[in-house]
C-alpha cells in the first residue's frame, strides 16, 4: 500500500527545509532540489492524480487538539437523557442524523487530539439536516448515506455512496475509508459514478447519483466510516457510518414508503389498515422516510416504530430546495421532476440497508398493494414467480405488478363488521382492464442484484444499467399478482381512456378479504389504543 504526505503544505515545507540544509554547497542543493521536487512532484500525482483502484495509507499530518471546552463537558452532555425518549443525547443524535457517524467523530475528540485528516465533530459541514457536503473540484457534493456491497463477488467488495450534486456530469471523488480503532484513513479514487434517474439529466438540479469505492479484498475487517474528499489525504468535511446490516438467515420481505410532506392531510386511519394489511400479507418490516406529516399520522408512525416493525426515517429536500413543511406539498405536488428526482435518493437507500436481511424489497404507496392472485402470501408469491423465471432462464432484478384501479366511490356499504373508515376492505371493484406492462407498474426487487431505483422499478443493478427487455420480469395479473391502487380516478393527466377503457367495466375481487377478519381486529386495536376511534 501506498503512503502520501498529508498536504501539499507539508510537502513544499520539507523540501524548503532540505534546501536550507544544503546552502553552502550549491551544486549539492541543486541536485537535491531536484530529487526532493521529483518527490514532491510524485507525491501530488499520488494526491491529485491516484489511479482507480489503488489504496493509499494516508499519514496522521498534524495533530488538532480538541478544545478545552469540548474535552470538558463533551462526555456529560452526550450522555443526557431525553425525558421523553429514555434516550441518551448520543442516542438521539443518531435517530434524527442516522448517517452521520456520530460514535466515531465523538471518539476523535474524545482522544485529546486527532489527525488533521481525520474529521471531527466539529468540522463536519451540514446541509439541511441530514445531509454533509463535499467539495470536489468545482462541485458541492451532498452526501447521503453509505454502504456496505459485498454481493459482487468478483470484483467487490464496495462501499455504495448515495450523493445529490447539482451537475449532470459531476466529477469523480476519492473515498477516505477509516476501519476499526484506525486513525487515519485509506484512500483510493472511486470508482464509478452512476446516474440515478430514469429522466433526462437538467442543469442547474439536483441530482441524485451512486458513487462506488472499491474496498480491499484481502482485508477480512469492513470499513466503519466513509468521507468524500476531492484527493488523496485531502481534508475531510463529512463522515458516513457504512450501513452493513445482517440477517442469518435472510429474512424475505420488507416494503418502503417515500417520504411523507403533508402535515395537513391526516391519513393514519388508511395508514394503520395498509400496515395491518402488510403485516397479514406476510410483510415483517416496513421503512417510511418523514419530512413533515400530520400529528395523527405521527402518532402512528412511533407506534409502530416502538413495535419494531417500522423503521422511521427523516427527510429533508437538498440544496436550496423548500424546506417549510407546508411547502413541501407545494414544491413535490407542482414540480414533478423535483419529485421523482428527490424520491429516487431515499428509495434506493432503503435497498441498500436491506440487502444483507431481506431477499426482496417491495417499493409501493399508502393507496398501493400488491396482491397475490393464488399464493396465501406474499412471500409464497415471490417464491412461486422466482421459480417460474428461473425455469426461463431468467434472473431478473425486478418483477412487475401491473395496475387495476379501485375506485373511491365503488365501495361497499358500511355495517357491523366492517365499519365506514375501513379503506381498501371496503372497495372491492375493481377495473377488469388493467395498464399495459411497465405502464404505471409497482415492483418487488431481489436484493440479490438491485443497486438502485425508482418507483417503478429498478434502474441499476450490479452490471449496471438495468435492460427492460431481460431483467424485468411482468408478473401475469390472473396467476400471479395484481397492483391493486386505490383513487378517484385513473393515474395520469388525461382521464379520456379512463371514461371510455377503465371505468365502464368493473368486477368484483374479494382477494383482499383473505385476511379480513385480521385485518379488522388489529387495526381497530390499534386505532382505539391511539384514541384515533372508539370502540
Amino acid at each position: 500500500m501506498r503512503t502520501c504526505k498529508g498536504s501539499y503544505k507539508r510537502a513544499t515545507l520539507y523540501m524548503m527545509l532540505k534546501l536550507k540544509l544544503q546552502k553552502p554547497n550549491i551544486r549539492l542543493g541543486v541536485i537535491l532540489a531536484s530529487f526532493l521536487g521529483i518527490v514532491a512532484l510524485w507525491n501530488l500525482y499520488l494526491i491529485s492524480s491516484q489511479s482507480t483502484g489503488v489504496h493509499v495509507r494516508c499519514d496522521c499530518g498534524d495533530e488538532i487538539a480538541t478544545g478545552e471546552r469540548v474535552g470538558r463537558y463533551l462526555d456529560d452532555l452526550l450522555a443526557e437523557v431525553d425525558p421523553l425518549t429514555n434516550r441518551s443525547v448520543q442516542e438521539r443524535i443518531t435517530d434524527f442524523h442516522p448517517s452521520l457517524a456520530v460514535d466515531f467523530l465523538t471518539q476523535q475528540e474524545q482522544r485529546g487530539h486527532r489527525c488533521s485528516v481525520t474529521p471531527g465533530l466539529f468540522s463536519i459541514r451540514h446541509r439541511n439536516a441530514i445531509w454533509q457536503e463535499a467539495e470536489i473540484g468545482r462541485q458541492t457534493f451532498l452526501v447521503y448515506g453509505a454502504y456496505y456491497d459485498d454481493r459482487d463477488k468478483e470484483e467487490g467488495p464496495f462501499v455504495r455512496v448515495l450523493v445529490m450534486v447539482e451537475s449532470t456530469w459531476p466529477p469523480t471523488p476519492t473515498c477516505h475509508m477509516w476501519y476499526k480503532n484506525e486513525v487515519v484513513p485509506t484512500a483510493t479514487k472511486a470508482v464509478n459514478v452512476e446516474y440515478l434517474h430514469w429522466q433526462e439529466r437538467l442543469e442547474n438540479e439536483w441530482l441524485p447519483y451512486i458513487v462506488t469505492c472499491k474496498v480491499r479484498s484481502h482485508r477480512k475487517d469492513i470499513p466503519q466510516v466513509v468521507s468524500l474528499v476531492n484527493h488523496a489525504c485531502g481534508t475531510s468535511t463529512n463522515a458516513l457510518k457504512i450501513h452493513q446490516e445482517y440477517s442469518e438467515p435472510k429474512k424475505s420481505l420488507a416494503v418502503c414508503h417515500k417520504f411523507v410532506y403533508n402535515p395537513a392531510r391526516d391519513f393514519s386511519i388508511r395508514l394503520v389498515e395498509w400496515i395491518e394489511a402488510l403485516r397479514a400479507w406476510g410483510v415483517d418490516h416496513l421503512t417510511i422516510y418523514e419530512a413533515a406529516s400530520h400529528p395523527n399520522v405521527k402518532k402512528v408512525l412511533t407506534y409502530y416504530q416502538t413495535l419494531g416493525f417500522l423503521s422511521l426515517l427523516p427527510w429533508t429536500s437538498p440544496g436550496s430546495e423548500p424546506q417549510s413543511p407546508y411547502l413541501y406539498r407545494i414544491l413535490y405536488d407542482t414540480q414533478r421532476y423535483v419529485l421523482f428526482t428527490d424520491e429516487n435518493v431515499p428509495y434506493t437507500d432503503c435497498l441498500l440497508r436491506h440487502i444483507g436481511t431481506h431477499q426482496y424489497i417491495g417499493v409501493w404507496d399508502v393507496d398501493e398493494f400488491i396482491l397475490p392472485s393464488t399464493e396465501a402470501s406474499l412471500p409464497k408469491m415471490m417464491k412461486k414467480v422466482r421459480a417460474k423465471a428461473s425455469e426461463q432462464g431468467l434472473t431478473p432484478t425486478s418483477y412487475l405488478a401491473r395496475c387495476t384501479y379501485y375506485f373511491d366511490d365503488l365501495q361497499e356499504e358500511p355495517d357491523g363488521k366492517l365499519p365506514e373508515y375501513f379503506h381498501m376492505l371496503r372497495h372491492i371493484k375493481r377495473t377488469v382492464k388493467f395498464t399495459p406492462p411497465r405502464v404505471f407498474t409497482k415492483a418487488i426487487h431481489d436484493t440479490s442484484y438491485a443497486l438502485g431505483l425508482h418507483a417503478h422499478f429498478a434502474l441499476l443493478n450490479l452490471k449496471g444499467e438495468v435492460s427492460r427487455d431481460h431483467e424485468l420480469y411482468h408478473m401475469y395479473p390472473a396467476s400471479e399478482a395484481q397492483l391493486a391502487h386505490y383513487r378517484h380516478q385513473c393515474q395520469g393527466e388525461d382521464q379520456t381512456e379512463c371514461k371510455t377503457l377503465f371505468r365502464p367495466h368493473v368486477v368484483r375481487d374479494t382477494t383482499m378479504w383473505k385476511y379480513k377478519h385480521q385485518i379488522v381486529q388489529n387495526t381497530t386495536k390499534v386505532l382505539v389504543t391511539l384514541k384515533l376511534t372508539t370502540p
